[in-house]
Parts: C-alpha cells; sequence; structure tokens
C-alpha cells in the first residue's frame, strides 16, 4: 500500500470557481478576493482581513504596519517554519528566541519575559500543528509590557482557543493558504485583525503603496492614482482566491474529516505509549489538526528517528518532519550566531518527531496499515 505524505484533490465546484474567474476576464485582485476576505473575516472572528499572496508576506506586513525595522527585536520561537524568522529579518529587525514547551511544541510562555528588553517591539508565537499556544499567558504579558501580539496562525485556521476562534485572540493574525494546509489557494495568506488602522495600511503597503487598486480603477474608480509609500507586490489574486472559496464551501467538512482522522490514528496507536508520545491536546481548545506529530521515546528504540522513517518509506509510506529548528539552518546560524545547544527542548524534539500522512483523503484502512508497520517495527527495532 503506498501512502504518500500529502496528496491534494480538488472537487468539480471548486474547479468550476477557478474556470468562472477564468471567463470573467479579471484573474488578479479583485471582486473574488474581496468575497475570500470577507468569508475568512467571518471564520476568524476578526473585524477586518486583507488577502495576499503568502504568510510570509502577510507576516511582513503585520511587522511593516507595526512600523518595526533595525534595532528592534521581535519574539518568536526556533521551532519554526523559516518564514516566520525571515519576515523579521525583512525588516531589518533582529529575532529573539524562546524555547519551546516540549509536550506542545508551542513557544514556551514561562521563559518570554526573560528575553523581553527595551528594543523588543513584538512578539510572535506559532501555533504548531494548528495547536495554539497559551494565549492568556501571551496576552498578560502583551498587556503588561504594551507589546503587540502578532500570531503565526499558518497551520491553525478554524482552531478555538477558550470558545474563542483563532483570529480573535492577538493583535494579528496570519493564516496560511499553501498548497499542504487545511484550504488552498495554491500560494496565500490572510492577515485579520480588529484594528481598522493597521489593516488599511496593510491593505495599502501590500500593492506597491499605492492610492487605487487595479480593479478599483478598471470598474469605474478613474485612472490617476498615487504612490505615497515604498510597498510590495503582496497581493492575492482572484484566480488564487477563487480555489479557496471553492474550499470554503466544505471546510466545515474537511476540519471533521481531520478530526476524525486524528482519531483514527490515536486508536491505532494505542499500544505503541511505550514507544511513542501521540500529538497533545486538551479540552481547553479545538485542534484544527494540520499535521499529526508523534514523538519517539528514543529510549525504547535501538535505531534513531531518521533510520525509522527510512524503514517506514520501505514500507511506502510517506513521513514528514516538523520543523527542524532555525538552529540547524548555515544561514541562521552564520547571521544570528546560533547553536542548536541553546535551546535544548527545540533541538530535542527535532530528533523525535515525525509527521505521519494526514489529509482529507487518508482513508481508515491506510491509517491502520501505517499504525501496524509502526508496530511491527516497533517489535523489531524497540527495546
Amino acid at each position: 500500500m503506498e501512502i504518500p505524505f500529502f496528496k491534494l484533490k480538488f472537487t468539480l465546484a471548486e474547479q468550476k470557481e477557478v474556470l468562472d474567474v477564468l471567463k470573467s476576464g479579471w484573474v488578479t485582485t479583485g471582486p473574488r478576493a474581496q468575497k475570500f476576505e470577507e468569508k475568512i473575516r467571518a471564520i476568524s472572528g476578526a473585524r477586518y482581513a486583507v488577502a495576499v499572496s503568502s504568510a510570509t508576506a502577510g507576516l511582513h506586513l503585520a511587522l511593516a504596519a507595526y512600523q518595526i525595522g533595525p534595532n528592534d527585536e521581535v519574539i518568536t520561537t526556533p521551532y519554526t517554519m523559516a518564514a516566520t524568522v525571515e519576515a523579521i529579518l525583512y525588516t531589518g529587525a533582529r529575532p529573539i528566541f524562546v524555547d519551546i514547551d516540549p509536550e506542545t511544541l508551542n513557544i514556551d510562555t514561562r521563559k518570554i519575559e526573560t528575553k523581553i528588553s527595551r528594543r523588543t517591539k513584538a512578539i510572535m508565537p506559532v501555533d504548531i500543528a494548528g495547536w495554539p499556544c497559551d494565549y492568556d499567558a501571551l496576552k498578560r504579558i502583551s498587556r503588561k509590557y504594551k507589546i503587540p501580539l502578532i500570531q503565526d496562525a499558518a497551520h491553525s485556521l478554524g482552531a478555538i482557543y477558550h470558545g474563542r476562534p483563532v483570529g480573535a485572540l492577538s493583535d494579528m493574525t496570519i493564516f496560511s493558504f499553501y498548497s499542504t494546509k487545511n484550504i488552498t489557494t495554491g500560494e496565500g495568506g490572510m492577515v485579520v485583525t480588529d484594528n481598522k488602522s493597521l489593516a488599511d495600511r496593510i491593505r495599502h503597503l501590500s500593492l506597491h503603496g499605492m492610492t487605487s487598486s487595479g480593479w478599483k480603477r478598471y470598474s469605474g474608480g478613474g485612472w490617476r492614482y498615487d504612490i505615497t509609500d515604498l510597498g510590495y507586490k503582496y497581493n492575492l489574486s482572484d484566480l488564487s482566491a477563487a480555489l479557496g472559496l471553492g474550499q470554503l464551501r466544505r471546510f466545515k467538512e474537511l476540519q471533521q474529516k481531520r478530526a476524525s482522522l486524528a482519531m483514527t490514528y490515536f486508536e491505532g496507536l494505542r499500544d505503541l505509549l511505550d514507544h511513542i508520545e501521540p500529538p497533545y491536546f486538551d479540552n481547553n481548545a479545538t485542534h484544527a489538526w494540520h499535521l499529526f506529530i508523534i514523538k519517539l521515546h528514543l529510549d525504547k528504540w535501538k535505531i534513531s528517528r531518521d533510520r525509522l522513517i527510512q524503514e517506514l518509506e520501505k514500507r511506502d509510506v510517506g513521513c514528514g518532519v516538523h520543523f527542524i529548528p532555525i538552529t540547524h539552518f548555515s544561514y541562521f546560524r552564520n547571521r544570528l550566531k546560533l547553536r542548536p545547544a541553546q535551546f535544548s527542548e527545540s533541538d530535542r524534539a527535532f530528533k523525535r518527531v515525525i509527521s505521519f500522512p494526514f489529509y482529507p483523503d487518508l482513508k481508515r484502512r491506510e491509517i491502520d496499515y501505517i499504525c501496524h508497520s509502526l508496530v511491527q517495527l516497533s517489535k523489531k527495532y524497540g527495546r
């Protein structure tokens, strides 16, 4: 049984959404992008939403909207995709890293205050795999030090924390619609906020700092415009937004499937708890289930994580590793003078984690096969 790490399938209705845009003759940012913003705004519980070309662009724009730049510092986690840190570096600011909670893989909020200085201009937590960070603690810190909270929610669209949707927890929240995310626009992202001036600023900067968009001019707004800021080309096209709109029609169904698949994994792994630790979740939040990440009890295995992945791949089970910490990449090590040992929990987690195949079209029999394969390997290579 060949099971890829990820597989994407679009319905005919979703394909029709894209085809309708092609037929309309207007494919760049316009009415579909605007409609997509409204739909995401409603899901997130935020007052304003701005569609952008990627979550990376959204993170950059969020920092730029706060005028964060050289000599400033932004607190984040080393256990994340490079985009989080790259967005900080784009502004000229310096990322300041706080290690993770080994259970959740999210930033350890108990360690944040030790890293705050007079140069700290934002805190940027990351919701790993779709599980929200401790936003009660984060908001207390944010209010205490008057530091904005910019949430990297690339994994957590649809998650709920203490009864509130992700998108209504921070000063700004950034979602990703990359190919592997819970819904996709191919490439794309969204910034949501309750602050109108921040939303207006992000929209303005996302399209070259122009005072009028192409759609506005095309639909009767006149041909003149001014450029009042050094902006960026970060807008989302209607072509991409149409795909997102199609996927949103079955977002609830897709999320229910993900939750059901996660429970199927838990059931299949119940006899392996001496050898592995399943993903963390509790009753305080609703998991978005973007990824299904297990952690190995390395002392119970005779082989390394890397070797175990190879053994699974021999059985045609595609696996991933989320994430390689920032400290393991040569560019960041050299530029920021980092060492893996500085963030021991992130380094320890990296050596233990395996992301299993996880997508709505995954079948129960495929999960049974994956879990059975791991059971067989535990008998062969376990202690």
